[in-house]
């Protein structure tokens, strides 16, 4: 890159954290607004609070359908991560301004989300279209460069916008080309966000608390509870979501519905509506201890029902802040049931590892703890983070997070899955493994000798070869690299003693759709297809590439017809 290019690129980020900054200053001042509106409303009567939220989940529904480009309702980080890996950062300057203004609408009255979510596609948003506009190159780069900036400003933390810009698009692994651009835009951000609101830091000033071998010790159990928590609220997010993607119709009883069941909710407990801030800083500061367990633990529950409902009926927003409040309402829960009184550092150490494992944002969840409830909290955070975190596998609200950077194979055949899952095409549901896979393939036996493996290697040139017995059944798999690591005095060993990893295996009346996905989480750019899953007996194989050919001839007749129609 030349110095005119790169100072071009210093200035963009610079702009465009102001932008973003004075975007989500403007955001925060229409959810400010809202909110008032709704507590002037329900003062009057507390079953105002039914058609309060169920006109905020209806107004969000009808913005959404009237105004955006992609009309799909929900969390705004979710269209972030498939604007970065599936729409080369595009996203459209119409979806971040209507969907930010149904998400202000959607919390403001009442819908239990994050004001997290809105700031980042406004951010996002943002950031692609002056990308585009002056004509830079690394729009991927610059758009979640944006959103982070949008992170920044709403949470008034710079190294946490910084931190999640890395770490979102992936589950094991950081967008590393992002790092410079993002943190210029995530410090402008935030910088210009508080010289307009101040910089009070998003919750109450917490004292600081000793750190005590025991508190590592609760920290680290805490870390697992909070892996079970989060997958459970994963779990029930994801078996609704489907839920809804399945409905044909998404008529307008839907919002409805929604709205009432979420009111309904408030009515009973009015703490799990809007973003709930106030809950999260009682609890961070201990005030929640001498609360009822039942309580608690209602809080907890309906606080991930609410959330649910609100995202997957109509409503916009973000899941990072409900992640943030069942995390509080955890440890307050955990450091009353062992009796351990106002442990704030526990609490807010259950707060990041909630988000940890639901976001799959390690970095993040210990920087924002930091950033926003004080340092005292960093090392329990980090073991309880780290527990979390690792426990939770690839558990993860965002489908569209990959598992790591993808190789350009793995990048074609991500992108090709997610236009067949979303339905851009149709016949991919429709094409069987037996279709593409190649029959009878070049096969290692489990006692050949290293030596004579290296025969066949040499003559065929691939570089994963499958290993089977003499029944002919697949045992694993291996790789060229892991062969030549093994001193030549003992190649006249059998290959049974070499390393064998584990093999991806399906069947051929098995659809693509479902083997590609496998292979995406799987990180794998072969799959071995079995007459059954009993005996693994190997008839065929199955590659990345193949898959791409196949499908991108599919897409070409499909498009040869549509000319030949018109």
């Amino acid at each position: 890159m030349n110095s005119n290019e790169y100072i071009k690129e210093v200035f963009a980020s610079i702009g465009i954290g102001l932008v973003v900054g004075i975007s989500v200053a403007i955001l925060f001042d229409l959810y400010f607004y809202l909110e008032l509106l709704r507590q002037f409303l329900t003062s009057f009567s507390k079953l105002t609070i039914i058609p309060c939220v169920l006109a905020g989940i209806f107004a969000s529904y009808f913005i959404v359908q009237k105004l955006a480009v992609v009309k799909i309702e929900g969390c705004g980080t979710s269209q972030v991560i498939e604007a970065y890996h599936y729409r080369m950062g595009i996203i459209s300057i119409k979806d971040s301004l209507s969907k930010t203004l149904a998400s202000a609408v959607t919390i403001g009255f009442g819908g239990s989300a994050g004001l997290e979510g809105p700031s980042l596609l406004l951010g996002g948003g943002i950031a692609s279209t002056i990308a585009q506009k002056i004509r830079l190159e690394k729009i991927q780069t610059f758009m979640v460069s944006g959103a982070a900036a949008g992170l920044a400003a709403i949470f008034k933390a710079p190294l946490t916008g910084i931190l999640f810009a890395l770490e979102i698009p992936f589950k094991k692994d950081l967008a590393k080309k992002v790092f410079v651009p993002a943190s210029i835009s995530s410090v402008t951000s935030y910088l210009t966000f508080v010289s307009i609101k101040g910089g009070e830091t998003l919750f109450p000033f917490i004292p600081t608390v000793s750190i005590s071998l025991s508190n590592v010790l609760y920290a680290a159990i805490e870390g697992i509870l909070a892996a079970i928590v989060g997958i459970i609220f994963i779990a029930f997010f994801k078996a609704v979501e489907l839920k809804m993607l399945k409905v044909k119709n998404r008529s307008l009883l839907l919002p409805f519905a929604g709205g009432f069941i979420v009111g309904v909710i408030g009515l009973i407990y009015p703490e799990v509506l809007g973003v709930g801030y106030s809950i999260i800083s009682l609890s961070a500061s201990g005030k929640l201890y001498k609360a009822s367990m039942l309580f608690l633990l209602m809080l907890l529950i309906l606080k991930i029902i609410a959330t649910t409902v609100t995202l997957n009926f109509g409503g916009s927003g973000g899941l990072f802040i409900p992640s943030i409040f069942v995390g509080a309402i955890l440890g307050s829960i955990y450091t009353k049931l062992l009796n351990l009184g106002s442990n704030e550092v526990l609490v807010m150490t259950a707060m990041g590892a909630v988000i940890a494992t639901t976001n799959k944002t390690l970095l993040t969840s210990i920087a924002f703890v930091a950033e926003t409830c004080g340092p005292s909290s960093i090392i329990p955070t980090v073991i309880a983070a780290c527990i979390s975190y690792l426990i939770s596998g690839n558990w993860s609200f965002y489908e569209a997070q990959l598992l790591k950077e993808p190789e350009e194979e793995e990048k074609a055949l991500s992108e090709l899955h997610y236009l067949a899952k979303h339905g851009f095409l149709k016949e991919a549901e429709k094409i069987k493994v037996e279709e593409v896979m190649k029959r009878n393939p070049v096969a290692i036996y489990e006692g050949m000798s290293i030596k004579e493996a290296f025969t066949i290697i040499d003559r065929y040139e691939f570089r994963v070869y499958p290993v089977i017995n003499n029944e002919g059944s697949i045992i694993g798999i291996i790789k060229i690299e892991d062969l030549l690591t093994i001193p030549i005095e003992k190649w006249h060993l059998p290959i049974s003693q070499t390393t064998i990893e584990t093999v991806l295996v399906t069947l051929k009346e098995d659809s693509i759709c479902k083997i590609m996905e496998e292979m995406i989480k799987k990180h794998q750019d072969h799959a071995y297809v079995v007459s059954d899953k009993n005996s693994m007996k190997l008839i065929g194989v199955i590659s990345g590439i193949d898959i791409i050919r196949k499908l991108l001839k599919r897409v070409a007749i499909q498009k040869d017809s549509t000319d030949l129609m018109n």
